[in-house]
């Protein structure tokens, strides 16, 4: 998609495309995207992670969170309190949400401007609840709408899944591995067809990237 085409054209064109592609999961509880829509725009990274976590609570629907793209501002790793009734991390402050800023800081990028997402948009509490590989399937023409609009230079994943989707939709080389630091968890490096870097982290809600700045260091020298 041309640099040219308009913001509101951009957002227009990944809001025809989920209406196109969601139908059976509208009603579902979920979100479209976890930065403002302000990032559906040519830049370096797309940061995918599985599935919105949490309680199911339809009064966040993705047909709200499509309705109301265009009003996006906030960043969801940035700008809220991912706690819970029994426990407050503050705003941004998440283990999670303190990798994702820590991360893009030190690869030089301001975390505001990265596009984020899920790779399946419906929330679940756990894992074995996202919908595997048929709801990501589901999923995948909205992704390839954002890929279109965004052109990163690479695509930056946590946990298994959004990896191994990824690199099987865009045809990934053969994985490298890099140690994590952490018992016998690794980094995966991959290139797609089209020359973009793919890169898998552990689970940045259990992993602490930051205290690891070897890693941090190997994935910048992967995707420059």
């Amino acid at each position: 998609m041309s640099e040219s085409i308009l913001p509101h054209q951009k957002i227009a064109a990944v809001q025809q495309r989920a209406e196109e592609s969601l139908a059976e999961i509208m009603n579902k509880s979920g979100t479209l995207l976890y930065s403002a829509c302000t990032t559906l725009q040519p830049g370096k990274y797309y940061f995918l992670g599985l599935n919105p976590g949490g309680a199911d609570e339809e009064t966040h629907s993705i047909r709200k969170s499509l309705d109301n793209l265009s009003a996006l501002m906030d960043n969801a790793y940035l700008d809220q309190d991912w706690g819970s009734s029994s426990r407050s991390y503050g705003t941004g402050l998440h283990p999670l949400q303190k990798n994702f800023k820590g991360l893009f800081e030190a690869l030089g990028e301001d975390p505001c401007t990265v596009c984020a997402s899920n790779l399946i948009f419906t929330r679940s509490i756990g894992e074995k609840g996202a919908g595997g590989q048929s709801r990501a399937e589901l999923c995948w023409p909205v992704h390839a709408a954002i890929l279109e609009i965004v052109r990163p230079k690479a695509i930056i994943t946590f946990g298994r899944q959004p990896f191994n989707f990824i690199a099987d939709k865009l045809g990934g080389t053969t994985p490298t591995y890099f140690p994590a630091g952490h018992g016998s968890w690794t980094l995966r490096f991959s290139v797609l067809r089209n020359g973009e870097k793919l890169i898998g982290l552990p689970h940045l809600s259990r992993y602490s990237l930051m205290s690891h700045p070897e890693v941090v260091k190997e994935i910048k020298k992967y995707v420059d």
